[in-house]
């Protein structure tokens, strides 16, 4: 395989990881010769992306983070044309949940000679994700981070916005709705992958292949629920049943109350507000995926 197209975000992970040049002699010294095309700002991966697949690019290298890999995803959504990773971002919950490595050369190595996978994804209103999509709690923290704090201690900005988000944001109540069935709870989690924000999640037993979402919600609203609901998911995933309930669905609906300004994120990016239809998208992409996508 020779001339692949190569989307590259600068930025990502702080910034530094790889130069473009480096990326381009990687995937040489892996066997191919590559295309750089760089990012500039927030939805370039995207329509770059869309456009190679328009093409029919067979496949393309993205060199970025969770951010970037899922603008990628939303422009080459149900097409053939084939995601490969090289993963420079901050934390590469992609690139974990699917063994690609995380060493350069290795991972140019998969992403010139790789076997495809075709794997779900999720589809939160018109925003497709690879990994989750989150309301309530884990959005407001996401828009809350600084982002100087990120490029700075990396992961460890996470804990110190989602401490300082818990103490001055409020939390609304929130409607969860799934073919007939009806719940309420403060913060929800719909996973398409196990991993949440590095080798962890609520979500376990959430696989890339078998056509349903893993729904977690928070009950409670209290320090005391809010943690022992994160320690939950940091150990092996085992949220107590009064602190969260659990189930699986290829649709769910989320809403607000009036008024309630409640934000979405997917894949670690806010992308809207609730209300929201989130649903499965059965083997919409096509991806290298090292150790062959191996989800439970």
């Amino acid at each position: 395989m020779d001339n692949l197209p190569l989307i590259h975000n600068p930025a990502a992970g702080g910034g530094g990881k790889y130069t473009g040049g480096q990326l381009v002699a990687g995937l040489r010294r892996a066997g191919a010769e590559a295309e750089l095309l760089p990012t500039g700002g927030r939805g370039d991966a995207a329509g770059i992306a869309a456009e190679l697949a328009e093409k029919g690019a067979p496949r393309l290298v993205v060199a970025g983070g969770d951010g970037t890999i899922n603008e990628v995803v939303n422009g080459i959504a149900g097409s053939e044309t084939e995601l490969a990773i090289i993963p420079s971002g901050t934390a590469n919950v992609l690139a974990l949940e699917l063994e690609i490595p995380m060493k350069l050369d290795e991972a140019c190595a998969l992403a010139v000679h790789g076997a495809s996978v075709r794997l779900d994804l999720g589809l939160a209103g018109e925003r497709y994700f690879a990994l989750m999509a989150g309301a309530g709690f884990d959005a407001l923290v996401i828009k809350n981070i600084n982002p100087v704090l990120k490029r700075t201690i990396r992961r460890a900005a996470f804990p110190v916005s989602g401490i300082r988000t818990f103490f001055r944001e409020e939390l609304s109540p929130l409607s969860i709705d799934s073919g007939g069935y009806h719940t309420e709870g403060y913060f929800v989690i719909a996973s398409n992958a196990r991993y949440y924000g590095g080798r962890f999640g609520p979500n376990p037993r959430a696989s890339m292949a078998d056509g349903l979402l893993d729904i977690c919600v928070l009950k409670g609203r209290n320090l005391s629920r809010m943690l022992r609901f994160w320690v939950g998911a940091l150990g092996k995933g085992t949220i107590d049943s009064a602190v969260a309930e659990s189930f699986r669905s290829s649709e769910v609906e989320i809403g607000c109350p009036a008024g309630a300004d409640v934000p979405l994120q997917t894949d670690g990016e806010v992308v809207g507000r609730l209300p929201v239809k989130i649903s499965i998208v059965p083997e919409a992409l096509k991806v290298c995926a090292g150790g062959a996508g191996k989800t439970p």
